[in-house]
């Protein structure tokens, strides 16, 4: 960040594109000496099923001399917030690339429950020569309140990893759902595990764009409707859904258990096999422990060692059906 404060001309110049967009500056909003900018709410008429109106304000941040960011924060009558940020080095461009992006991109409505998404605006060449590059947007941040649950989506924990899905109860709320809850979905989810303020489950997307955006928000919306459609009815009821999908989430922790097990005893058994001194096979069994700790830095999410549990259907404690408040 800039020592230098925002002066009374460095201001006149930043404001002019947005004032051009029908834009006006917060004052006394703004920070000066933080070289940020903040313009005054502005609505816009929703297409949507938000409500009558949705109101943006927008934040300009200058933390280099050659660096400018622009938010976009976004909020609908029922109090969800999302943002859109973009960043660059001038000023008028960023406000003309955020204005192509259409407001009502940031909600979705899923079985009765709203999805607030933030991205990222990120700006891709084209590698064919005389084409010009491409906006693209990228997810970085999603939530949603489905009653007695909230869900965080987020997308930036680590450069082309999988997405956390965290899952909080609200206060004096009840939620201790078995860790197939999202499992069930598909090989995409993984089991939860327990955390400080709630449950996580990591999702696996693609490692890159332009795959990785679709596939979220393709994902991010299975969720919802699963957890919608299961969080309404008693917890007795995921177990009659999803008998089979229960034992398919068994069956894929019980193999990754039995692969690094197995790579652990490959070395003590091979002194029981005829092998001939140069067969690969010996040599593989007896360096599977170097290749299990490089396994281990290397991959993004490790496999769950405790045994899994026998399904079987959930307490009537495990969470208040959403239809019941």
């Amino acid at each position: 960040m800039s020592d230098n404060p925002l002066t009374h001309h460095e201001i006149l110049t930043l404001v002019e594109p947005f004032s051009r967009s029908g834009r006006q500056l917060d004052l006394a909003a703004s920070d000066r000496p933080e070289r940020r900018l903040v313009f005054k709410p502005r609505e816009y008429p929703a297409k949507t099923l938000f409500g009558p109106t949705l109101t943006e304000t927008l934040v300009l941040e200058n933390p280099r001399s050659d660096l400018y960011r622009l938010v976009r924060n976004m909020r609908i009558p029922s109090g969800e917030t999302a943002t859109l940020r973009v960043e660059g080095s001038d000023p008028a461009n960023l406000v003309e690339r955020l204005d192509r992006i259409a407001a009502q991109v940031h909600f979705q409505v899923c079985r009765g429950v709203t999805i607030a998404r933030s991205y990222r605006l990120i700006y891709r060449p084209s590698s064919v020569r005389g084409v010009p590059g491409q906006d693209h947007l990228v997810l970085n941040e999603a939530k949603a309140d489905l009653g007695n649950i909230e869900l965080t989506l987020d997308a930036e924990v680590g450069t082309r990893g999988p997405a956390e899905v965290h899952l909080k109860a609200k206060p004096e709320q009840l939620f201790a759902p078995p860790d197939d809850l999202l499992a069930v979905l598909g090989w995409s989810w993984r089991p939860l595990r327990p955390i400080k303020n709630g449950w996580r489950s990591l999702l696996r997307l693609p490692a890159s764009e332009p795959k990785r955006t679709p596939a979220l928000e393709q994902k991010l919306v299975q969720t919802v409707e699963h957890l919608a459609l299961t969080l309404a009815e008693p917890p007795a009821r995921f177990h009659r859904r999803f008998p089979v999908a229960r034992w398919v989430c068994v069956t894929r922790r019980l193999a990754g258990i039995l692969v690094v097990v197995g790579l652990l005893a490959a070395g003590p058994l091979i002194m029981f096999m005829d092998l001939a001194p140069g067969s690969i096979w010996r040599f593989l069994a007896f360096h599977s422990p170097p290749f299990l700790m490089i396994g281990f830095f290397m991959v993004k999410e490790l496999p769950l060692m405790r045994p899994p549990r026998i399904p079987s259907p959930p307490p009537a404690t495990a969470w208040v059906p959403t239809a019941a408040h």
